[in-house]
């Protein structure tokens, strides 16, 4: 038992290492998106078209209720983010692939914020398989992580979780099974800029962004209410 979990330790090691590199960033990114089993071809097509890493883009950030790993029910849009930074990921707690990579970036990212995090920026964990991953197996898996307050995992309706991932620029279809995403790392704040980040993206690269959206609060994008 514990040569394999030093084996998966090495194995994300490599991983996270692989991905500082951009140009093997993208390439992981379209190599992972194609041999998850049943990946939608519309989120395929979507996914080539928007391959443009950093780039601002318009989002929608839909006001839902959604359950966080507290069994609480909270708004998207005002409760989780607010006026805070928020990085958001969509993921799913039996992926053993894709979704661990990015969820050691968090919990690296995590104590890279310090007391930022929760204050001045939310981490925020959104399930692609509700079915599966209710508040107490949330609860568990951010235990597991050690995740701080300012980190959040979500769960609820699929309807309302599909909308509230389409709308912050996720792409994942709502009626098809959880496979049916593409792993990315959304960054921005209500009323300024929000950027797209394919792959794995290391955590001082987000930090980055972060920090830009942080000193620069007169950044302005198109955000519809």
């Amino acid at each position: 038992m514990r040569s394999r979990i030093v084996l998966w330790l090495v194995v994300l090691s490599i991983l996270y290492s692989w991905a500082g590199s951009s140009s093997w960033a993208k390439t992981a990114w379209g190599k992972s998106a194609t041999v998850e089993k049943g990946v939608d071809a519309r989120l395929l097509m979507a996914a080539k078209a928007d391959r443009k890493d950093g780039e601002p883009f318009d989002v929608k950030l839909h006001d839902l209720e959604l359950i966080d790993q507290d069994e609480r029910r909270v708004k998207f849009k005002s409760d989780v983010i607010g006026d805070r930074v928020a990085v958001i990921i969509p993921f799913y707690t039996s992926c053993t692939t894709s979704y661990p990579v990015l969820i050691f970036m968090f919990t690296r990212l995590q104590d890279m914020l310090g007391d930022r995090l929760g204050k001045d920026v939310v981490l925020v964990s959104i399930t692609v398989d509700p079915r599966t991953d209710s508040p107490v197996r949330l609860k568990a898996y951010a235990g597991r992580q050690k995740a701080k307050p300012g980190w959040v995992f979500l769960t609820g309706d699929r309807n309302h979780l599909g909308r509230v991932l389409l709308g912050a620029g996720a792409l994942f279809s709502s009626n098809v099974d959880e496979h049916n995403h593409i792993p990315v790392t959304v960054v921005g704040r209500d009323g300024g800029q929000w950027r797209r980040l394919h792959g794995f993206p290391r955590p001082e690269q987000v930090l980055d962004r972060i920090e830009g959206l942080l000193a620069d609060g007169t950044a302005r994008g198109k955000v519809e209410s």
